[in-house]
Parts: C-alpha cells; structure tokens; sequence
C-alpha cells in the first residue's frame, strides 16, 4: 500500500469546490495549521490525565479536521490513536507520532501558503 500524503491537495480543492470558496478553504487550512500544535497539545493534557473522554473528543476532532484539509497522514494517525485510548502505555508513541506527522505536514504546507 502506497504511504498516505502528508497533505493532499484534490481533498483542499475539492472542499473549496463544496464551499464555492476556494479562498475560504484556504483561510480554513491556515486556521487548521495555526490550531494543530494546541490539538495535539489537548490530545497529550488528554492521555496524561487519563480523560478517555476528553482524548476521544480532542483526537475526533483532529480527525475530523485534518480529513477536510487533506492532512491524511495526521488523518489516520488521529484515528489509530483513537484505539489507543484506554491503553496508557501507548499515549506517549502516539502524541510523538501526531507531532512528527505534524511536522510533516507544515513542510507540505510550505509548497502551498507563503
């Protein structure tokens, strides 16, 4: 299976196709790059406190998000996490993988928004 990209640009298109606002989406994908670091931050406050519902909430609406613009990796990582709750010993790898993946997908951003 080929690797998920970090940022898919169709997926930004089309959601300013739905929106019949290209400019919009994109305003969409800078809010969701400004607010990335705070939800991966609510995810780890999350997993540190043992707030199964709180983890779920903060790591659906990562998902969520990270689906509309395109951030497919962080996309299937927020998802995976989503078993990991209820299994503390795994918190830890999955805050560092949404983090990297992060990173990864800033970079992307960069090719996109100057």
């Amino acid at each position: 299976m080929a690797q998920l990209p970090a940022l898919d640009r169709r997926t930004l298109e089309n959601l300013g196709e739905e929106l019949s606002d290209p400019p919009g989406a994109l305003e969409f994908l800078q809010l969701f790059a400004t607010m990335l670091p705070r939800r991966i931050d609510a995810v780890e406050t999350a997993f540190a406190a043992h707030a199964t519902d709180d983890a779920v909430v903060a790591l659906l609406s990562l998902h969520a998000s990270a689906a509309m613009v395109g951030a497919c990796r962080l996309a299937e990582a927020s998802s995976t996490a989503l078993k990991s709750v209820g299994e503390p010993a795994r918190y830890g790898a999955e805050v560092a993988r949404l983090r990297s993946l992060a990173t990864d997908f800033q970079s992307a951003l960069g090719g996109i928004i100057r």
